[in-house]
């Protein structure tokens, strides 16, 4: 209801600016960015409506589940559910098909489900219904997950290795598949903070960017395209490399230590596994490529010990206050790398072991607090749509000075700006998205 309702006051607002356009005496350049938010604006007034108006439904409880999706209509108690499953199935991507973890109802022996043609499935032989692909909740996955597995308890059977490991304790350490599961690091709302006093830290760079940046670059395009047209367009060609690489170099500067932050790890043999997305990562602890960096030894990465082969691959510590990882966790890194016939996995096995003593007089792990964590980190992400806005507006608003000083190179930086915009309209409404859904957690979480 709340996004339908937004959808309906940004189309309000879509119409107030389409009057704009036809007001006696506006100028070219202020009805052309009228004309493009209104298009940006609509866009997303037509997201908002999509995502208030999802095809599916789904109610758990105690009692039993209660479907809803698009004319499928049933109510099925617990008794009548033989398991809930977890699995992958394939769907046609771009050029490939490719995994998707989907949920399914499998009822008991007798149990009839009348399913419509678009929802048949079958589970190990068995009659089911696929209810959604876990990528269509607009909710947390971890958070999902867990949720159903204590509503649905020993019915549910998970199948897929990535949400298996969102299943197991912060403090248990369980053998899967021959292998030790290494939980995300720093746990629960601790690596929530470390999430957000990374951002703080991008954001200041974010604004210095802007200032010595981006600002520069358009105002030398409009003193030298005042000029000469031709030189102005070749400052602007420079200008736009520059922007790039400077936000590539320095921007980005704690970006990787952000994705380390909750990614979980397996010890298989001798490898170090990770599955980020659709994608696995293998590193091979006895190739002899293992180093262990202390803080400061990588720029980006504040107090945090890191395991790199040599690229960091691991936080053994953390990037906000240095605390070091649970000593079990090191301990099983250590067994591995010194059984390698390398001196230099050895020597980072001894490296870790040094560390593993001092860990394990380490502060107390804080009390959890994730789903509030979550949303304040949620809020300060979805502050970057502003960020990003003064940027785009400020290349629009240098597009509509050089309208009348140029007769090519102001309608070109618009046309930047405008490209610039869709992305922003893209990106602004994935963040209001993951805005509400941590709200809703919070919600939850105290009710």
């Amino acid at each position: 209801m709340f996004a339908v309702v937004v959808a309906a006051l940004l189309v309000g607002f879509v119409g107030y600016l389409v009057s704009l356009q036809f007001t006696v005496g506006g100028s070219v350049s202020g009805r052309l960015c009228a004309g493009v938010f209104s298009l940006i604006i609509l866009f997303t007034a037509v997201s908002f409506l999509g995502y208030g108006l999802q095809r599916f439904q789904v109610d758990v409880d105690r009692n039993g589940w209660r479907v809803r999706i698009g004319r499928y209509r049933r109510d099925l108690r617990c008794a009548e559910i033989s398991a809930v499953v977890i699995q992958n199935r394939e769907i046609e991507g771009r050029d490939h098909r490719r995994p998707v973890p989907a949920l399914y109802l499998v009822p008991e022996r007798g149990v009839s489900l009348d399913v419509p043609s678009d929802l048949r499935a079958t589970v190990d032989g068995r009659a089911a219904v696929r209810l959604f692909d876990l990528t269509d909740p607009k909710i947390e996955e971890m958070q999902f997950v867990r949720d159903l597995a204590g509503l649905a308890g020993d019915r549910l059977d998970v199948r897929v290795h990535r949400l298996q490991v969102m299943l197991l304790s912060e403090d248990a350490r369980q053998r899967r598949n021959g292998g030790t599961v290494l939980s995300a690091f720093p746990p629960g709302a601790q690596g929530v903070r470390t999430q957000r006093w990374l951002n703080r830290r991008r954001f200041l760079i974010f604004v210095g960017w802007y200032l010595f940046a981006v600002v520069p670059a358009l105002l030398l395009t409009d003193v030298t395209a005042r000029l000469h047209e031709l030189l102005g367009a070749a400052v602007a060609v420079l200008g736009l490399f520059a922007v790039a690489a400077a936000y590539a170099q320095f921007v980005t500067l704690f970006s990787h230590a952000t994705d380390l932050v909750d990614i979980e790890a397996t010890i298989v043999g001798t490898e170090l596994v990770q599955v980020i997305g659709d994608h696995t990562y293998r590193d091979d602890m006895h190739a002899g490529t293992v180093v262990v960096l202390p803080p400061g030894a990588q720029r980006g990465y504040g107090k945090a010990w890191l395991l790199g082969f040599p690229h960091p691959v691991a936080l053994l510590g953390d990037p906000r206050t240095g605390r070091l990882r649970d000593h079990d966790d090191l301990h099983a890194l250590s067994a591995v790398l010194h059984q390698s016939p390398h001196a230099t996995d050895q020597a980072a096995a001894r490296s870790i072991d040094g560390l593993a003593l001092q860990s394990q007089v380490g502060d107390p792990t804080e009390p959890d607090g994730t789903a509030n964590a979550r949303l304040w980190m949620s809020l300060t992400k979805a502050g970057r749509i502003l960020a990003w806005a003064v940027v785009v507006g400020s290349v629009l608003l240098a597009g509509g000075w050089m309208l009348e000083s140029t007769h090519y190179l102001g309608g070109a930086v618009i046309l930047i700006g405008v490209s610039l915009a869709t992305l922003w309209a893209l990106y602004a409404l994935y963040r209001i998205l993951a805005l509400l859904g941590a709200a809703w957690q919070a919600v939850r979480k105290t009710h």
